[in-house]
């Protein structure tokens, strides 16, 4: 079986119609077509039925869907892998990192194994949680490391829980909340912010923040208050931080993604009245292929990072 051959069904499975499929390969529809029909023959299976100019997939096509798209991600990492062979290179991993406390998490394990293994490279790539699964899938990734947002699994991916991560509220240090001194001392109850208190406050919220959003919601709905409406959605930490330095807002972001701000007294963290919020900070592999062993090291390195540990 020809590896073209597996990517122009994958490009067909996608696009919906051989117009598409072509575009995207740089080939005349008349070519997909033909490629298409000696994979079939050779399967001997049909893969997708015409139904007009759409193609629509077949029970088989959806049987072969995983099989072929582990064949072509493993096929460019090998290429990618044979690249660095004959470019003098040994070794090289393309990990995700979401746009979260992950990459203070990833960035001591990357440290950590470049130290063991100084002659990998590495290609960190910023990226949303489900964008990185569909690269990861692709072979464009090799790993990837994120909160996990979507309550759903993939059964072509292997997610492994490093820890949990807690969202807090937090203010810049010159929110009347925060208890600046020349801004007032925050309105507590029984030592604790009250929601009522925030729901008068205006906020900058993270945008495509999935399940946390939903439980952040709930809490506000079991004190009798509505959702939170903020005035801004965003999805720059660098823009919110900046946000919150002017004093009149809040947000909810995870704890450790601005420990330093914290300690550094720029930003501060308010104690709410409600139950906690946190979500799983996964790292993510590909089911079906070999995992180097630098993509086993390095996850053994992301477990003690979580745990403020070192390997010995």
């Amino acid at each position: 079986m020809e590896a073209r051959a597996v990517r122009h069904f994958l490009a067909a499975y996608d696009a919906g119609t051989f117009a598409a499929a072509s575009e995207r390969l740089s080939l005349s529809p008349q070519a997909v077509s033909k490629s298409l029909l000696r994979l079939e023959a050779e399967l001997g299976v049909k893969l997708f039925e015409r139904d007009g100019r759409r193609l629509r997939p077949t029970a088989y096509a959806e049987l072969y869907l995983p099989h072929a798209r582990t064949i072509a991600a493993e096929t460019d990492k090998f290429r990618a892998e044979l690249g660095d062979l004959l470019g003098g290179r040994k070794g090289r991993l393309r990990v995700g990192v979401g746009p979260s406390a992950a990459a203070d998490i990833l960035a001591r394990a990357v440290l950590a194994l470049g130290e063991d293994r100084p002659s990998i490279t590495f290609q960190i790539l910023a990226g949303l949680q489900e964008t990185m699964a569909e690269d990861l899938m692709l072979g464009k990734l090799d790993l990837f490391v994120a909160l996990r947002q979507v309550d759903r699994s993939h059964p072509l991916i292997h997610e492994e829980t490093l820890g949990m991560m807690r969202y807090c509220v937090i203010a810049g240090a010159a929110h009347p909340l925060a208890g600046h001194p020349l801004a007032g001392r925050p309105l507590v109850s029984g030592g604790r912010i009250d929601l009522e208190s925030l729901s008068q406050s205006r906020w900058v919220l993270g945008a495509n923040i999935g399940v946390v959003d939903a439980c952040i919601d709930d809490s506000f709905r079991a004190a009798g208050l509505p959702p939170l409406q903020p005035d801004m959605e965003t999805t720059s930490v660098l823009f919110t931080l900046a946000i919150l330095d002017g004093g009149q807002h809040l947000t909810i972001l995870p704890e450790t993604l601005v420990s330093r701000e914290l300690q550094s007294g720029r930003l501060v963290r308010l104690d709410v009245d409600t139950q906690a919020w946190t979500r799983p900070l996964i790292v993510a592999t590909r089911v079906r292929g070999p995992k180097p062993a630098e993509v086993m090291m390095l996850i053994e390195h992301l477990q003690h990072a979580m745990t403020g540990g070192a390997i010995t």
